[in-house]
Order: C-alpha cells, then structure tokens, then sequence
C-alpha cells in the first residue's frame, strides 16, 4: 500500500509525477467542466488549464511548457506553481487554481470520502515499468470560475488524480476512465490493449475497494462499459473538455444499472496515445 499522505509530493527527477484535476462545477443557471493539470518529466513541467461551460458552448484551454527550474516544485510537499495555474494543500484540502486567455479558476477542495489506491495497493505494471496511482475522487469544491470578466461562484465535485511513473520502456497507450456514481461509489478503469478490454478498481463509501475486470464496447459514438461482477452496464456519453496532439480530456454523462438499480453518474476520461 503507498502512502497517499506522503506521496503528494515528488518522487523523483527521474520519474514522471502527476497532479491531475477534472470537476463538474454548477451554479443556479450553469455547469462548468474543468482541468487543471500539472506534470513535470524530463526536465520539463507541462502545465494545462480548461474549461467547458455547458449550453453556449464556451469552451477555453491553455498549456504552457516550462523548465522545471523556471517554475516552482517543492519537494517535500504539494505545492506546485506555474505560469498559468497553482496546486497545493494536503490530503485532507487543498487548493487550486488555473487561467486561461478569456477564464480564471480558483477552487477549494475538501475530502469527505476514502483514498482509491488503483489495483487496491495504488501500484501496478505499466508500459514496462510501473506507476503508482491513487485517487481522491469526490472532493466537495467551491469557489469561482470567471468568465470574460463575469464571475460565477460556484459547487460541485473534484476528482483528483495522483500519479507517478518509474522506467518505462514503451510509449504509454491507454483510455482511462474515472466514474463518479453517487452515494460514494467510484470506478477507475483501464484498458490499455487498445480493444476495450480493462480492469478496474470499485471503491465504496466504506473505503472497500473491488479489482475485477470489464469489456468497454463502442455504440453510435458512445462507450457501454460491461462489468459482470459489479452486475454493471453502463453507458457513457462524452465530450471534449482538452485534446491536444496524443492527450486527450472528455467528460462523462453515465447512465445504467449497477447491481440490478438504475444509477447516473458523470466522470471523465483521458486518451494517451
């Protein structure tokens, strides 16, 4: 089991470290997607910010590459600066923020729900090394989201991602896809052969995590995600939230059954590769 407390903060400059933010924001009238994500590797801290408001379609994004000696890591804690977003706190709160040419993002996020450790311990096989990934996948959030000048405050859910990455011999190529199902139900899913064949991680509001395996299929531009021990069939319709050459960000609307029940859901997806 890694420490989740502990690895927030770098691990090595050998090694790719992550911090990955997407949420579902909503005032009285809108619903915002958002990303913030900062990843230092090989020297180089990539830094990108978006955001989708629902309706009219805005839809904003910025990226930034920058030495890691120009930005601001520390090493022995979360606290990430750049020229285009902020990220640090503790597992318990942390504190974000991100802009782009026409939007500003500033929110705090609170944890309420049990640790994901992806595959149960939160390392695995990857791409002929290994990553260590663990989840904090419904933190309660407030703050703003402004927009051309107009502030909006805001609610919602942060699912955050923590990932590193140690001596890998083989272009990464996944679909990763991160659930939110209510009532603190959350999937973390992978298929990285290509053909939809994945495995997932089930945590539960209890903190019980369940690995087992799912069969991820296409209809009509959506995704249906078969998950037999979970009595699972959910679909999962997406849209752009960033996609940059080898990098693309979705979000999720889901709809299904899951142990015989109808649920709903959003989440979000990643596509490396």
């Amino acid at each position: 089991m890694i420490d989740a407390v502990n690895g927030l903060a770098p691990t090595s400059p050998d090694n790719t470290d992550s911090w990955w933010f997407c949420a579902k924001l909503h005032n009285a009238e809108n619903v915002f997607w958002a990303k913030i994500h900062t990843m230092t590797m090989q020297g180089v801290c990539h830094s990108t910010v978006a955001l989708l408001e629902e309706g009219d379609s805005h839809a904003d994004g910025k990226y930034a590459g920058e030495a890691v000696d120009d930005v601001k890591v520390s090493a022995d804690s979360l606290n990430v600066q750049t020229s285009v977003l902020a990220v640090s706190g503790d597992l318990d709160q942390l504190d974000i923020s991100g802009t782009t040419d026409t939007a500003s993002i500033r929110l705090t996020l609170r944890r309420e729900d049990p640790v994901l450790y992806n595959g149960g311990g939160g390392v695995f096989p990857f791409f002929g090394g290994t990553t260590g990934q663990y989840a904090l996948p419904g933190l309660i959030t407030s703050g703003t989201v402004t927009i051309q000048g107009v502030t909006h405050q805001v609610d919602g859910r942060t699912w955050f991602d923590r990932q590193w990455v140690a001596g890998i011999t083989q272009p990464p190529r996944f679909t990763w896809l991160g659930l939110d199902l209510g009532a603190g139900r959350y999937l973390s899913v992978w298929d990285a052969t290509g053909d939809g064949t994945s495995w997932l991680t089930q945590l539960t509001a209890d903190g019980s995590h369940l690995i087992t395996h799912a069969q991820r299929t296409d209809h009509n531009g959506d995704w249906v995600l078969t998950i037999p021990a979970l009595d699972a069939s959910l679909e999962v319709s997406r849209h752009t939230l960033s996609d940059v050459p080898g990098a693309y960000t979705g979000v999720c609307h889901v709809t299904g059954t899951l142990a015989g029940a109808d649920v709903t859901g959003h989440g979000f997806t990643d596509v490396i590769g």
